[in-house]
């Protein structure tokens, strides 16, 4: 698990690097995280850097390999991977936001939707005025062309004892290079973003309970994994291990079976 250096590929401009974001918007070049980078096996949960592992392929969830091991003099061992770029090509930096957070505000309103009705009872369900901030935009276009609300609109604002999930939208991290350093490695992204989604996992864990298509009332007391990135996803983590090669082996579907049982039937006429 030594560190390692990549010799520059066909894609590496050379420093200075640009952004993931201005990568994106070029249409001649494909940005993604790294082949290592997706190996990582990323809890919502614990202390950087212990809280980490590393898979030893795409699809080895229950074949791990420690992100950092101590030693007995007191340092440490980084697994390789945490020199290695993150990205390909590499990036000079990186926006990293939840995907959960981005949509929660439209996944509560929609949740909370049936609840109303008229007359409506102020304790369970109350409407208000929002700021010109946080106002959403019409569903349809005025006859002026605009796509502003009428100021007199009232929104729903609480319900079930749950306030509206204002400006959770836009929540951002920049990830740059560590000092000294000309691309975003893979540790200096992980070693940020953790505890940035540490700070957020309540709010993380609350849109979860309005999510769509399947809404998680029991959010709090489930396991959940990071997916990759940058605008993760935060996944249940007995769904994210299996998806990725581990854990028990997913029960046949009994129009599979019944198939599979034909077909042996016939091969022993």
């Amino acid at each position: 698990m030594a560190t390692s250096s990549q010799p520059a590929g066909p894609l590496d401009e050379g420093p200075p690097y640009r952004s993931f974001e201005e990568l994106r918007g070029d249409p001649t070049v494909a940005v993604v995280f790294t082949a290592a980078a997706k190996r990582l096996f990323w809890p919502l949960d614990g202390v950087f850097p212990t809280a980490l592992s590393v898979m030893k392929t795409l699809r080895s969830a229950d074949d791990l390999e420690p992100y950092f091991q101590q030693t007995l003099g007191g340092g440490g061992i980084w697994h390789e991977i945490a020199q290695l770029p993150l990205t390909e090509p590499k990036v000079s930096s990186v926006e990293a936001s939840v995907y959960d957070l981005e949509q929660w505000e439209f996944n509560w309103v929609a949740w909370h939707t049936h609840h109303e009705g008229e007359p409506a009872n102020p304790e369970y369900v109350t409407y208000g005025d929002l700021s010109d901030e946080d106002r959403p935009y019409a569903k349809e276009p005025k006859e002026d062309g605009s796509w502003e609300e009428d100021s007199d609109t009232e929104f729903l604002v609480r319900c079930c004892g749950q306030d509206r999930p204002l400006r959770k939208r836009g929540q951002k991290l920049v990830v740059t290079p560590a000092a000294g350093g000309h691309f975003v490695t893979t540790h200096d992204y992980v070693s940020a973003v953790h505890p940035w989604l540490m700070g957020l996992r309540p709010e993380i864990l609350l849109a979860k309970t309005v999510a769509q298509p399947e809404p998680q009332p029991g959010s709090a007391g489930m396991a959940w994994m990071v997916d990759q990135g940058p605008e993760h996803k935060v996944e249940a983590k007995q769904s994210w291990i299996q998806a990725h090669g581990g854990g028990p082996p997913r029960p046949i579907p009994a129009s599979t079976a019944a198939i599979l049982a034909r077909i042996r039937a016939s091969r022993n006429r």
